[in-house]
Parts: C-alpha cells; structure tokens; sequence
C-alpha cells in the first residue's frame, strides 16, 4: 500500500538547435528557351538530389560541422574491427557492446563504404565452412547495413570535406537520433522581380530547416557523450606465418 514516487519525463530541457537549409540556383531564361530537354524540370530534381546529398554529409561524416551534424563528427574511435578469417565474430562482438548499456529497443545499424562492404560480401562467416558471408541478402552480420563514403570524411584545415587518412565502420542506434524537418519545404520560382528580371533570369530558391539532435547523450549520466553510437577503425588481419 505504500504509495509509489512519481517519476518524470524532462523533455523540456531537450531542445533541438534548428538551423536553416537553403539553395538557389539561378537560370538563364535564354538556356530555358533553348535547350533540347526540360531544363527546369532538371535543376528542379537537382534540388532534390542536394538535399539527399546534405543529409548524407552531415549525419554520417565525421567532420566537425558548425552547423548540424551527425552522431560520428569528431568521434573518437572506440576500437578497430579487424577484417579477415574471423570478420563475423569480430563484428558481433563490437555489435554486443552496446547490450551492456541497454540499449534492446530497435535494430542496431552498421555504416561503411563499398569497398569494405565489397570485401565483406567475399570473406565467409566462418572460414573453411559452408556457412555463408558476412554481408549477404542485405544485411552484415545479420544486422541492416547502410553504405556511404562520407563516414570516411572530415575537414582539412581549410575546411574542405576531405577523405580520412584510414577507414571505418560506424556501428549505432539510429532510434535515438532525431532527424527532424521543422516546417514545410518552400520551392520558388521567380521569373519577375526585378532582380531577376534585368538579368534575364529565372531563380529557383529552396528553403526549409532541420535539427539533428542524438538523444542518447543525455541518458546513463552521459554527460553529453553519445552513448547509442560507435567508430571503429577497420584494420587487416595480421598475415600468420609458418
């Protein structure tokens, strides 16, 4: 009968950083006139291609962004995965580190590049044995797998997006980061303002906003250290001599 101690949800004190999304591509009226294809229409899919192109970037880089950024921007690593005779069991292992933090809800995701993914299509399970390959039927280990170059990124001094000196697998819990679109996605042509006008131009402009925010930097006393997210650094198998 004793009375039980409320607890409470403080999503309150969990607040998105929205930040603004935009591109505008002017176009000549004389090109729109004079090309052989619907050249509108073509700058028109661009934007979308840009758009996918920008989340890619900042959620799976490791780059440093100012702006939003992705669980993986200047993450230490927190050990290397070596790829060989023994990738499955490597791979499962590194997976299992997150039970011990409690993360149970959802399915953990793996991030790497083609050319990891291609030799993990060609390295058995289990050496010597009929028992498949460690990327197969769409999935790594078992697990649903995402392929991207960007995980293999950061910024050089100049700030220019820049291939790692090594490469990586990214292991996490994408349920606990939140990848919001705040408002609607405005699309304009502008054919007749005055700006536009005396150049002979047509301007196609794309604004939105979105926030990235990685809950699971505030549970398990994280102290604002991902806790549902991991970098390893993909390492050869030491050759073995007789």
């Amino acid at each position: 009968v004793v009375a039980l101690t409320d607890q409470t949800l403080d999503f309150a004190n969990i607040t998105p950083t929205v930040r603004r999304v935009g591109l505008t591509v002017p176009v000549s009226n004389m090109a729109i006139d004079n090309a052989a294809f619907d050249l509108m229409a073509f700058v028109q899919a661009k934007f979308t291609l840009a758009l996918r192109i920008y989340l890619a970037k900042k959620i799976y880089s490791q780059a440093e962004w100012q702006g939003n950024r992705g669980p993986f921007a200047g993450m230490t690593k927190t050990g290397d995965i070596e790829i060989g005779a023994d990738s499955y069991k490597n791979i499962l292992k590194a997976v299992a580190k997150f039970s011990d933090k409690g993360f149970f809800e959802g399915d953990v995701v793996i991030i790497m590049d083609r050319e990891t993914e291609a030799e993990l299509k060609a390295t058995p399970k289990i050496a010597g044995a009929a028992g498949g390959f460690v990327v197969e039927n769409g999935r790594c280990a078992g697990y649903p797998y995402v392929v991207t170059h960007y995980l293999n990124t950061e910024l050089d001094s100049a700030g220019n997006l820049v291939p790692t000196a090594k490469k990586y697998i990214g292991i996490g819990y994408f349920e606990w980061f939140a990848l919001q679109q705040h408002g609607t996605v405005r699309m304009t042509v502008d054919a007749t303002s005055q700006a536009v006008a005396k150049k002979n131009l047509t301007a196609v402009t794309l604004n939105t906003a979105w926030s990235m925010t990685d809950l699971s930097k505030y549970i398990n006393g994280a102290n604002n250290t991902t806790q549902a997210f991991a970098l390893y650094e993909v390492v050869e198998e030491e050759p073995t001599t007789e």
